[in-house]
C-alpha cells in the first residue's frame, strides 16, 4: 500500500512524510478517523514508506523487495493485530491474529477499506459472533517486538481497531507502548477513538483523519468501479464520506436502477398498503431473498433519502446533496415528508436496520415496517 493508494487525506500524508524526513517518528501513533476514512490503508502506507529501500520525498517506491512484500502483506518486520473470534469446529478457543492472517490478507488486499462487520462475517461460522483482540495476543506481540528486525530499519506492529482490545490486553501492552524496544513502531488504526482507554490515548501520538468529501469518493468510484458520473455521485452522497459504504452500495440490490427510484417504488406501495397488499407482499418476498448486508444497505440508503427530502422541504440549498434530476424524481413524494413525521420515519428505518443486523426474520420485519411507514406517511404537518 502506498500513499497514492489512500484516498484524500493530503494534510495527513504531508505530516507523515515530514516526520520521516525530519527523523521525528513517534514510537506509538494512533491513527483515528470515521468509518471509511482510511485509517488502515494509511497505517499500511506509512509503514511501507518508513521501511522502503528507495523512497522518494512523496512515497515509497513500490518496486523494491521491501515494497513487494508489503504489497502482499507478507513483510516479516510488519505484524498485524486485529479482531478475531473463537471457532469451536477448528478448536480455536484462544484465538490470536496469526490464526486468521491468511484470511485477513485476502480480505484487506481485496478491499483495503474493509470494515469490522464485513471482516467478522468473513471468518465467522455463525451470524452473531463478536470479534475481539483477546488477551492471548499479548505474548505474540511482545515476542515479535523483542526479536531483531529481519531486514527493515523498523519493526512495526499495526493494530487495526484497537477499540476492540480489552483492558486486560491493554494493561499487558502499556509498557510496550510507553517504552518499546529500539526501532519498534506501534501504529494503532481506530474508528472509535472515544472507546479507547485513557491509558492508551496518553501513550500514543494522535493522527486524525478527516471524513472524505464527495468529490474524493466520486473520483475513486470512477477510477476503481468504472461507473458513470451520475451513479458515482449518488453513491457518494449516500455514503457521506465513508468509502467502504460507497463500495458496498455500488453493489446495490436494485441493479441498474437508482436508490431514489427503488425507494420511491417502495413508498408507493406503503402509502396504501391494503390496496397494494398483493404487490407489497411480492416486494417483501423479493427483499427478504437478498443478503442481510444488501438489506442493510437499502435501509441505510432509505434513511439518507428521507433526510435529503427534508432538506429540500426546508429550503436549505447548502445542505441538499440531491441533484436536479433526483429532486424531479422525488418531487411527488416530497410533500409527504414534513417536520412532524420525519423523526418517526427515520426512527423506524433505523430500528429495522438494527434488527436486521441482529438476525431478525426479514419477511416479518419488512412487512411490519411497510405498514408502519404507511401510517407515518399519513401524518400531516
Amino acid at each position: 500500500m502506498q500513499f497514492k493508494d489512500v484516498i484524500g487525506q493530503d494534510k495527513v500524508k504531508a505530516s507523515l512524510r515530514a516526520s520521516r524526513k525530519e527523523k521525528r517518528v513517534s514510537h506509538a501513533q494512533l491513527f483515528f478517523g470515521p468509518p471509511g476514512s482510511g485509517v488502515l490503508p494509511m497505517a499500511m502506507a506509512y509503514a511501507q514508506f518508513l521501511i522502503c529501500e528507495n523512497p522518494s520525498d512523496e512515497d515509497s517506491c513500490g518496486v523494491c523487495g521491501v515494497c513487494q512484500k508489503c504489497n502482499k502483506m507478507v513483510h516479516p518486520d510488519i505484524y498485524f493485530s486485529f479482531p478475531v473470534i473463537t471457532l469451536a469446529k477448528q478448536k480455536i478457543d484462544k484465538p490470536v491474529s496469526n490464526d486468521f492472517i491468511v484470511d485477513f490478507r485476502k480480505a484487506v488486499l481485496s478491499h483495503p477499506y474493509l470494515d469490522y462487520n464485513d471482516w467478522i462475517a468473513e471468518i465467522s461460522d455463525t451470524e452473531n459472533k463478536q470479534g475481539r483482540i483477546f488477551v492471548h495476543e499479548a505474548p505474540e506481540i511482545i515476542k515479535r517486538i523483542n526479536l531483531k528486525a529481519f531486514e527493515a530499519p523498523f519493526k512495526v506492529v499495526i493494530m487495526w481497531l484497537p477499540e476492540k482490545m480489552g483492558q486486560d490486553l491493554a494493561n499487558k501492552l502499556l509498557k510496550s507502548f510507553e517504552e518499546p524496544p529500539d526501532n519498534t513502531l506501534f501504529i494503532l488504526a481506530s474508528e472509535q477513538r472515544e472507546a479507547l482507554l485513557q491509558t492508551i490515548l496518553s501513550r500514543t501520538q494522535s493522527v486524525k483523519l478527516g471524513r472524505l468529501d464527495d468529490q474524493q469518493v466520486i473520483k475513486s468510484l470512477l477510477l476503481n468501479k468504472g461507473m458513470d458520473m451520475q451513479k458515482a455521485g449518488e453513491l457518494a452522497r449516500l455514503a457521506d464520506g465513508d468509502y467502504h459504504l460507497a463500495e458496498e452500495l455500488s453493489e446495490q440490490l436494485v441493479g441498474d436502477d437508482t436508490f431514489d427510484k427503488a425507494f420511491l417504488a417502495w413508498m408507493r406501495l406503503c402509502f396504501n398498503p391494503i390496496k397494494n397488499m398483493e404487490a407489497l407482499m411480492a416486494w417483501v418476498d423479493q427483499m427478504a431473498a437478498h443478503k442481510r448486508e444488501e438489506q442493510k444497505q437499502f435501509l441505510f440508503a432509505s434513511i439518507q433519502m428521507v433526510r435529503e427530502c427534508m432538506m429540500v422541504n426546508l429550503a436549505e440549498p447548502s445542505l441538499v446533496k440531491l441533484d436536479n434530476q433526483q429532486v424531479k424524481t422525488l418531487e411527488k413524494f416530497l410533500p409527504f415528508i414534513n417536520a412532524k413525521n420525519m423523526t418517526p420515519f427515520v426512527e423506524e428505518l433505523s430500528k429495522a436496520h438494527y434488527h436486521i443486523e441482529r438476525n431478525a426474520h426479514a419477511k416479518i420485519l419488512f412487512l411490519d415496517l411497510s405498514l408502519k411507514l404507511g401510517n407515518i406517511l399519513q401524518i400531516k404537518e
